[in-house]
């Protein structure tokens, strides 16, 4: 099955630049038919009491709307300058509801591209690649906050950690994946004879796509210390990479929270496109 539909979703039409540039690229790249969900989010609760809705409430409710009608308008905009042509979606909800309506948004694509969180803007976005990730059943594929536009899938980076979810993502990867890519599979600390990596730490899945003529390289590297997100960037830059792939969330949110996790550091530092899968 063929990469023929993309749908890529934004909540600014500025600030969401990136993933819009991204989802042309492959678009462009795959002749593939791509969508724009514009999500206006209305932060405010409805309140009523025995009279109604209150007219401080109204009135704000009123510049909500407005806001997102503008953020519309500013968007179709963008996307009439752009080829090939985008279909503009639009889409509002309330924020609790957010992560439902992402999820249903990307069943119906072959994949999902959504921006980066940054320091400064993580949310809605950390919401909208979970929803992705855990509700939707495709991959999500994550635009760096700052991306020059430029060719995706000739040189990919896989982190593999033999689990199901890196399984997931490194198929969803090959979508992506120009016909001459140059793949580099990558394990980190890596044991010989664990139950998941066998013998031979990421020979097998090496093989694997080698059988699918697919020019492979594996990377044994230890840590030494670092932090498995830096050891998979450095790859990166050192194979001058278009594309990472791994698989998401293989600890529960809640432990990522808590301590941190490849890929929510990931999600914050990466300099290029993210695939994630789950």
């Amino acid at each position: 099955m063929k990469l023929k539909d993309i749908v890529v979703c934004v909540t600014s039409a500025s600030a969401d630049n990136s993933a819009i540039d991204l989802a042309q690229q492959i678009a462009g790249d795959f002749n593939a038919h791509v969508a724009c969900s514009a999500i206006g989010i209305l932060q405010s609760l409805l309140f009523y009491n025995e009279f109604g809705m209150s007219a401080a409430h109204v009135e704000h409710l009123r510049q909500e709307k407005e806001l997102i009608q503008r953020f519309w308008t500013g968007l179709k905009d963008n996307l009439d300058n752009r080829t090939p042509l985008f279909e503009l979606r639009r889409h509002s909800t309330y924020s609790a509801n957010l992560e439902s309506l992402v999820a249903a948004i990307a069943r119906h694509a072959d994949l999902a591209i959504v921006r980066a969180p940054d320091k400064d803007a993580a949310q809605p976005y950390s919401q909208m690649i979970e929803a992705v990730l855990l509700g939707s059943g495709r991959p999500v594929l994550v635009a760096p906050v700052h991306w020059t536009p430029g060719p995706v899938g000739r040189r990919i980076v896989i982190g593999w950690d033999a689990s199901g979810e890196a399984a997931r993502a490194m198929h969803d990867a090959l979508l992506l994946a120009s016909p001459d890519a140059d793949i580099t599979i990558v394990t980190v600390d890596a044991k010989p004879g664990s139950l998941d990596h066998g013998d031979a730490p990421g020979l097998d899945i090496a093989a694997h796509l080698a059988r699918h003529g697919l020019k492979v390289e594996l990377r044994n590297e230890a840590s030494l210390g670092r932090p498995v997100h830096e050891v998979l960037m450095q790859v990166a830059t050192d194979t001058n990479a278009d594309l990472m792939a791994l698989g998401g969330y293989r600890h529960s949110r809640l432990q990522q929270t808590l301590f941190g996790g490849v890929t929510r550091n990931m999600l914050r530092d990466t300099p290029i496109p993210l695939l994630l899968a789950h």
